[in-house]
């Protein structure tokens, strides 16, 4: 029994003895360390033990990685190598990192990676060469990294990937070849990628989207495209991609898109196209999408909407259609079925004149954006039956009166942004006055208040009215000459 009590205590105190950390390094846990500001041709100097299992090197200076920088270390499991100014790795640098499980190389200047530089990493899981300088990679590159799941090449200088680069790679989850010069991307690239959840593309140079090129990626969730030169994406390009959730497509070059492109992406919630030359949209482009919560067509070159194109968004809770100076004109039906619609947006458009009967319906509807359009007249009864209506947004038209009734019926209704729109202050506008001041707090304010002195009336004969009257209206342009038959003390 003491015999045994003297073992564990002598035990006990070899795990309290302190960890042999180098004199360059910090040491938090037993099994490692953390290291800057050395010579990275010199690694082997730092004393490292060889029974680390994670090392962190940072801030390293200028230079290559040499072929004993990490002799015999088999247990090492993660190695952090990042912002050290590597420009070379020699060929056997990590020829012993046998039970590697996670390896970052992040910005770093490297350009060229031997051949077989990974091939003693088999249980490497993930791998992260972002914000180098390569401009190519060897095709057998990365053939033995049976269990990667996580590769990030983003942030280089690739122009060009090898068609079999990834063929071994049947476990990956996410893909990451962002900010680099991909013009294309060859047939067969993700051909084995049945696991791949996460696409990542956008920054690059891709002129099209070709048929196949993701049919076997039917684990994909993610997918990220924007900010390209894409100008076509053929017919059925999505089809395969039946858990695709996040499709983002922006700031591309697309002036049409293929019909019934979306038709069987049912499972997307969140889709992006704006800042796209869109001439038009077919008539069939999306299929039932329940879920999808937001979509942004802002910057396009669109003249209107197909009547039917957003029938299946039941729903779309956000929807934009913005800065599209061609935009003139919207059908009835635009935005028919969209019951959960809650913010509409419609600014900075070309739009004279609205469909009577073009917000019925939408019922949940919160805020209505009509700002910077062409508006010269509002239908009769455009906000009718808008009960959950708080916000409009009518500043910068072209509005000369409105109806008494514009906002009647509106029980949510807490702001209505009028300024800027040249107002024909004549007799006919005195209904829309009443209600103004009926609803003095309504009106938004974030313009200085414009005051009028009515002189005389502009119709025959004139009615005269109490001198010296002040008519304040935050946020309304108003001419000089504007009459009503009343006393307006009341704007305050």
């Amino acid at each position: 029994m003491l015999r045994s009590t003297l073992l564990c205590a002598a035990l006990g105190l070899l795990r309290a003895q302190p960890f042999p950390c180098p004199p360059a390094c910090k040491c938090v846990f037993r099994d490692a360390a953390q290291c800057s500001g050395g010579d990275v041709a010199r690694l082997a100097e730092l004393g490292l033990p060889a029974n680390l299992t994670h090392i962190l090197l940072f801030r390293m200076g200028h230079g290559a990685l040499q072929n004993h920088s990490f002799s015999g270390m088999t247990v090492l499991q993660r190695l952090m190598l990042s912002d050290s100014h590597i420009v070379a790795i020699a060929p056997g640098t990590f020829h012993d990192l046998i039970k590697l499980k996670t390896l970052r190389l992040s910005r770093n200047k490297i350009t060229h990676l031997p051949a077989a530089l990974l091939d003693k990493m088999v249980l490497l899981e993930q791998l992260f060469l972002d914000r180098n300088e390569l401009k190519d990679i060897d095709q057998n590159m990365f053939q033995k990294l049976v269990n990667l799941q996580e590769l990030f090449l983003n942030q280089n200088q690739l122009a060009f990937l090898p068609a079999r680069l990834f063929t071994n790679l049947g476990n990956l989850k996410l893909l990451d070849l962002s900010g680099n010069n991909l013009t294309h991307l060859p047939q067969g690239l993700l051909g084995t990628q049945a696991k791949l959840e996460k696409l990542v593309l956008h920054s690059n140079q891709l002129v099209s989207l070709d048929a196949g090129l993701l049919s076997r990626l039917r684990a994909l969730k993610e997918l990220q495209l924007d900010r390209n030169h894409i100008r076509s994406i053929a017919p059925g390009a999505f089809d395969p991609l039946r858990s695709l959730s996040h499709l983002t497509l922006s700031r591309n070059h697309l002036e049409f898109l293929p019909s019934a492109l979306f038709l069987y992406s049912h499972n997307l919630t969140f889709l992006t196209l704006f800042e796209n030359p869109l001439e038009e949209l077919p008539e069939v482009l999306f299929g039932k999408l329940a879920g999808l919560r937001e979509l942004w067509l802002n910057r396009t070159r669109l003249r209107t909407l197909p009547a039917t194109a957003l029938r299946a968004l039941s729903g779309l809770r956000e929807f934009g259609l913005t800065l599209s100076p061609r935009l003139s004109a919207l059908p009835e039906d635009a935005f028919r079925g969209l019951a959960s619609l809650q913010v509409l947006a419609l600014h900075s458009n070309g739009l004279a004149a609205l469909p009577g009967a073009l917000l019925r319906g939408l019922d949940g509807l919160r805020r209505v954006s009509l700002r910077h359009n062409r508006l010269r007249a509002l239908p009769h009864a455009l906000f009718r039956h808008l009960r959950s209506l708080e916000r409009v947004e009518l500043e910068h038209n072209q509005l000369e009166a409105l109806a008494g009734d514009a906002f009647a019926d509106l029980p949510r209704l807490a702001e209505v942004l009028l300024g800027h729109n040249p107002w024909r202050c004549d007799c006919g506008l005195r209904p829309f006055l009443a209600w103004l001041r009926r609803h003095p707090g309504l009106v938004g304010r974030a313009e200085p208040p414009i005051s009028v002195f009515p002189r005389y009336c502009s119709t025959t004969p004139p009615v005269e009215v109490e001198a010296g009257v002040l008519l304040f209206m935050f946020g309304l342009h108003i001419g000089p000459f504007c009459i009503f038959s009343f006393p307006l003390r009341v704007f305050l």
